[in-house]
């Protein structure tokens, strides 16, 4: 596919150091900028796909070294948006990775497919730790609204729920993911998540609601995901979990 080549304004240039709460911040400054440039429609795709590029930064480039750096550039042109992303790793064998099919049941490794999935255009430097991705203006995803991570867990024999107050992103996974293990061990055996108020899903969620369904499925038990929003369910769906997760929209 050929770009065309139109004068960019920076809007958004930073580097953070490899700390998930240093990139849950700039995911949120990437949010505000989007809403200032009248991008609204586009939160959810460029903000899904930073975040993904953050993760991948943080655990596989820069190994979770707090001391590596991360840099982040989001460029806004009159037809496209530019996202490129850049860790201190030693890079990876990114042309075989992208040939790779994806395994349904691993709960992780969705990065590079929701690249090719939410972008147009993908581009890796030659070693690897440098990624550019191109998103149409023309795409029509997104909410404006969003609120911050929170959660209210349930337990009623082995019926278990989680409402989720805000987005489920890699913030919230590792607090939730104890949560989870302690209601399996008290023998819950169905887990409800209600995603009516929630607008973001990234793939550390995505992941998490996939390790709760592997944990239940030898005990007889299931995860059931409810409540979901059009963008998250189209989501799910492209990533071939519906059936998986038992996804339900979201009642109108």
């Amino acid at each position: 596919m050929k770009l065309p080549r139109e004068p960019k304004s920076i809007s958004l240039s930073e580097k953070i150091p490899s700390r998930m709460a240093e990139a849950e911040l700039l995911c949120l400054r990437i949010r505000e900028t989007l809403q200032a440039n009248g991008l609204s429609r586009l939160s959810f795709a460029v903000e899904l796909l930073a975040r993904e590029c953050l993760s991948n930064a943080m655990i596989h480039g820069n190994r979770n070294d707090g001391d590596k750096l991360i840099d982040l550039r989001l460029d806004l042109g009159r037809e496209w948006i530019r996202l490129e992303v850049r860790d201190q790793g030693p890079g990876f064998r990114w042309r075989k990775a992208l040939k790779n099919p994806m395994d349904q049941s691993a709960h992780s490794g969705r990065g590079l497919h929701l690249y090719k999935l939410y972008s147009q255009r993908v581009e890796f430097n030659r070693s690897g730790n440098q990624v550019t991705l191109w998103i149409s203006r023309m795409n029509s995803t997104g909410k404006e609204g969003r609120e911050m991570a929170a959660y209210v867990s349930e337990q009623k024999e082995e019926q278990g729920s989680v409402r989720l107050k805000g987005d489920l992103t890699a913030v919230l996974v590792p607090e939730l993911q104890a949560s989870l293990q302690e209601m399996t061990e008290n023998g819950a055996r169905e887990v409800v998540f209600d995603l009516s108020e929630t607008a973001m899903l990234d793939s550390s969620g995505m992941g998490l609601l996939i390790a709760a369904a592997n944990s239940l499925t030898p005990l007889g038990g299931k995860v059931r995901v409810t409540n979901v929003r059009p963008d998250i369910f189209r989501l799910l769906q492209s990533m071939r979990l519906t059936a998986r997760l038992n996804v339900s929209g979201k009642a109108q």
